[in-house]
C-alpha cells in the first residue's frame, strides 16, 4: 500500500494536482489563446490603419497640416468595400474683381480675401497676431513644419491686405479723412472657392492640397511681392524670390506641376504693395494697356464671350521678351534698324533708364484705384528700372525750366498752343509738391495732381477735347517712333551723347537729369518736328557742328545750379531746341505731340513704380492660361 501511494504522487505536479501531460495541454491551450488575441490585435490595428484610416489620408487632415480646413474632414462608410473613405475639403485659389459672382467650382461660395476678421473665419485661414497700429508678421517657423505651405499662402495673402489696409488708412488719415471705396468695387482680388475631395483620388500626394492655374499663381505671386528667377517652361522648373517668400515648382509625372511657398523672411505690405486693379494681370505676363485701349475689352474671355470692339491702331504694347519689343516698335512705326537693333543683347538700350520705359510713360495706360495711395507694379519688361542714378521729381522740375522758356519763345509771337498753354497750368499746380523734399512719392495730394495731369494730357492726345490742335493716333505714333529713333541713333555712336560725353553722376545734384533733357530738347524734338526725319537724317542732326555743342554741354554740367534756379544752359539751347514752329503747320501738330507725350511719360513715371529685381522672364503664352497647378 506505501509503494503505491508514493507511486501516485510522483505523477502530479507540485500542488496543483495535476499530472504533467494534462499541465502541459492547459499551458498550450493558454499560450494558442494568447497568441491569438495578439493576432487579433495586429489584425485590427492594420486594418485600422491601411483601411479604416486610409493611410496617410487622415493622419494628415489634421490641425497641425491644414488649420481650421481640417475642420471640415469627416469619414464616409464604404460597404461595398468594408472601409471608411476620407472626405476633406481644400481651396481653390484665383484671382478676379471682388464683384464677381462666378467661380471655378459652380454652386460653392466665394470668398474674397481682405484681410478683415470676417475674411480670415470665412477662409478658415489661421488667425493673425496684431500688436500695435501695423499688424506683426508671423513669426518664421524653424525646425520640423509639417503645416502645408497652402496655408501660410492663405495667411500671407490675408496679411497683405490687413497690413496694407492700415498703412492706407494711416496715410491718408493724415492729410485726407475722406473713406476708400468699398473693397467691393476692387478690380483685383484674391479669392477662395472651397472643393470638397476623396483622399482615394488624391495622385499620390501625402498632404492636402489646394489648387490654382498658372496664370493665377504668377499673378498671386506678383501681388505678394514675389519676383521670378527662373521661368523654364520646357524643364518645367519655376522659382520666384522676394519679399520675404519663395515659391519653387516643378513637374512630377504622377501629379502635375506642384509649388511649394517657404517664408524665409518677414514680409512688408506698405508702400511696396502692388496697385489692385485689374491691368496688373496683363502686365504679368509683359503685356500693356495703351491709353487708346477700350475699357470694355479690360476682363480675359471666358465661357464664349464674343464680343469686340473696333480696336484702335495699338491697343497694346508687347514688351514681354527682345522680339516682342522688336515687333512692337514696328508697330509704332520705328525704322526697321532701329527695332533690330533692340534684338540684340549687347546693345545699350539704356540711358538713365531703358527707353523702353520713354515708350511705356508715353503710351501707357494710367493703373491707379481711386482713393488708394499704391505705385507699384509688376515690371513688364526685361530691363530693369534702377532709380539710384535719377530722382523722376527733380527730372519734372528740369522739364518745367526748359518747358516755360519754349512758352516763353511761343508768347513773343502771340501764338501759345492751348495744349501747351494746359501742360504750363498743370506744371504750376505740380511744382509745390515736387519741391518741397517731405512730400513722400506716395503723398495722396501728388498722386492726384499727377493723375489730374495725366488725364487732361491723354483727353488731347484721343482728341476728347475737339481741339483743332490736338494730335491724331498717327502723329502721335510718328513723334514716339522719333524719340526713339533719337535716342537709338545716339546711343549707337561713339563717342554717345548720353553716355560718353556726359556719364552718369552719383551725386544728387540734378546733373544726370538736367544731361538728359538737355538732350531731349535737343535732339529728340527735333526729330520728333521733322516729318521725314529718319535715321540717318537724326544721325546727321546730331553730328552737326560737334565741337560746339560739346563745349556747350560742358559748360553747362559744370554750372548746374539748384533745381528751384533758372538753368543758365537755356540760353545756349535757345538758338535751336527751343525754336517755335508755325502756325497750323505739321510740325507745331509735332511739337504740340512731343510736348504732351514727354510730359506724360514724365508723370507716368512719377505716378508709377517698379521694383528694382523685378525683371520679366519670356511667358506672354502663359496669359490667361487655366492649366491647373496645386500647392502642397
Amino acid at each position: 500500500m506505501d509503494n503505491s501511494n508514493t507511486t501516485g504522487s510522483n505523477n502530479t505536479v507540485g500542488n496543483t494536482g495535476l499530472d504533467s501531460a494534462t499541465l502541459a495541454g492547459v499551458v498550450s491551450t493558454v499560450i494558442s489563446f494568447v497568441a491569438l488575441i495578439v493576432s487579433s490585435i495586429q489584425l485590427l490595428y492594420q486594418y485600422y490603419t491601411n483601411v479604416s484610416l486610409n493611410a496617410l489620408g487622415a493622419r494628415n487632415c489634421n490641425e497641425r497640416v491644414m488649420g481650421p480646413w481640417a475642420w471640415f474632414t469627416r469619414r464616409r462608410w464604404r460597404w461595398t468595400e468594408l472601409r471608411f473613405e476620407i472626405i476633406f475639403e481644400s481651396p481653390v485659389l484665383f484671382v478676379a474683381p471682388a464683384f464677381n459672382l462666378r467661380g471655378p467650382i459652380p454652386g460653392r461660395d466665394i470668398w474674397y480675401m481682405d484681410g478683415s476678421d470676417k475674411s480670415y473665419e470665412d477662409t478658415r485661414t489661421p488667425p493673425p497676431v496684431d500688436l500695435g497700429p501695423l499688424p506683426r508678421t508671423t513669426a518664421v517657423r524653424q525646425g520640423v513644419n509639417v503645416e502645408a505651405t497652402w496655408v501660410l499662402l492663405l495667411r500671407t495673402i490675408q496679411s497683405m491686405e490687413r497690413e496694407s489696409g492700415k498703412w492706407q488708412d494711416m496715410v491718408r488719415g493724415a492729410v485726407d479723412p475722406e473713406k476708400l471705396p468699398p473693397f467691393s468695387m476692387r478690380t483685383l482680388a484674391v479669392a477662395v472657392q472651397a472643393q470638397t475631395l476623396s483622399w482615394d483620388f488624391v495622385p499620390n500626394f501625402k498632404k492636402p492640397f489646394a489648387t490654382t492655374t498658372i496664370c493665377h499663381i504668377v499673378e498671386i505671386a506678383a501681388m505678394l511681392g514675389v519676383y521670378w528667377t527662373t521661368w523654364d517652361s520646357r524643364a518645367d522648373r519655376y522659382r520666384a524670390e522676394g519679399n520675404g517668400c519663395m515659391l519653387l515648382g516643378s513637374f512630377n509625372p504622377e501629379q502635375g506641376t506642384v509649388f511649394t511657398l517657404v517664408r524665409h523672411d518677414k514680409t512688408v505690405f506698405r508702400e511696396n504693395r502692388l496697385i489692385p486693379h485689374n491691368s496688373i494681370k496683363r502686365y504679368c505676363f509683359g503685356f500693356c494697356p495703351t491709353f487708346y485701349f477700350l475699357n470694355e475689352d479690360e476682363y480675359v474671355r471666358e465661357m464664349g464671350e464674343n464680343r469686340r470692339a473696333l480696336d484702335p491702331i495699338l491697343p497694346l504694347l508687347k514688351l514681354g521678351s527682345r522680339q516682342e519689343i522688336s515687333e512692337t516698335l514696328l508697330d509704332i512705326g520705328c525704322p526697321i534698324q532701329v527695332a533690330e537693333y533692340f534684338l540684340s543683347e549687347d546693345a545699350r538700350v539704356t540711358h538713365l533708364f531703358p527707353i523702353i520705359f520713354d515708350v511705356l510713360g508715353m503710351l501707357g495706360k494710367t493703373i491707379f484705384v481711386e482713393g488708394y495711395c499704391y505705385r507699384m507694379l509688376p515690371n513688364p519688361t526685361i530691363l530693369s528700372w534702377d532709380r539710384r542714378w535719377f530722382d523722376t521729381k527733380r527730372l519734372l522740375l528740369v522739364f518745367k525750366e526748359y518747358f516755360t522758356s519754349l512758352i516763353e519763345r511761343y508768347a513773343l509771337i502771340g501764338d501759345v498752343p492751348n495744349p501747351l498753354d494746359t501742360i504750363a497750368s498743370a506744371l504750376s499746380r505740380l511744382s509745390p509738391h515736387l519741391e518741397n523734399p517731405q512730400i513722400k512719392d506716395y503723398s495722396p495730394a501728388l498722386l492726384e495732381c499727377l493723375r489730374a495731369a495725366i488725364e487732361t494730357v491723354d483727353g488731347y492726345l484721343r482728341d476728347t477735347h475737339g481741339d483743332y490742335e490736338a494730335p491724331s493716333e498717327t502723329v502721335v505714333l510718328e513723334t514716339v517712333s522719333h524719340h526713339i529713333s533719337s535716342l537709338v541713333a545716339d546711343l549707337k555712336q561713339r563717342p554717345s551723347w548720353l553716355v560718353d560725353i556726359s556719364p552718369l553722376s552719383r551725386t544728387k545734384d540734378g546733373t544726370n537729369e538736367r544731361n538728359l533733357m538737355f538732350f531731349l530738347f535737343r535732339f529728340s524734338r527735333w526729330a520728333a518736328t521733322h516729318e521725314y526725319s529718319n535715321l540717318d537724317a537724326i544721325q546727321r542732326h546730331r553730328n552737326n557742328n560737334p565741337k560746339k555743342i560739346q563745349e556747350s554741354w560742358t559748360s553747362a554740367a559744370q554750372q548746374t545750379p539748384p533745381s528751384n534756379t533758372p538753368a543758365p544752359e537755356l540760353e545756349i539751347a535757345v538758338s535751336s531746341p527751343l525754336e517755335t514752329t508755325p502756325w497750323r503747320s505739321g510740325a507745331r501738330e509735332r511739337d504740340i505731340a512731343w510736348c504732351l507725350l514727354v510730359f506724360r511719360m514724365l508723370c507716368w513715371l512719377q505716378l508709377h513704380d517698379f521694383h528694382r529685381d523685378d525683371v520679366m522672364i519670356p511667358r506672354s503664352a502663359m496669359y490667361g492660361s487655366r492649366m491647373p497647378v496645386y500647392i502642397t
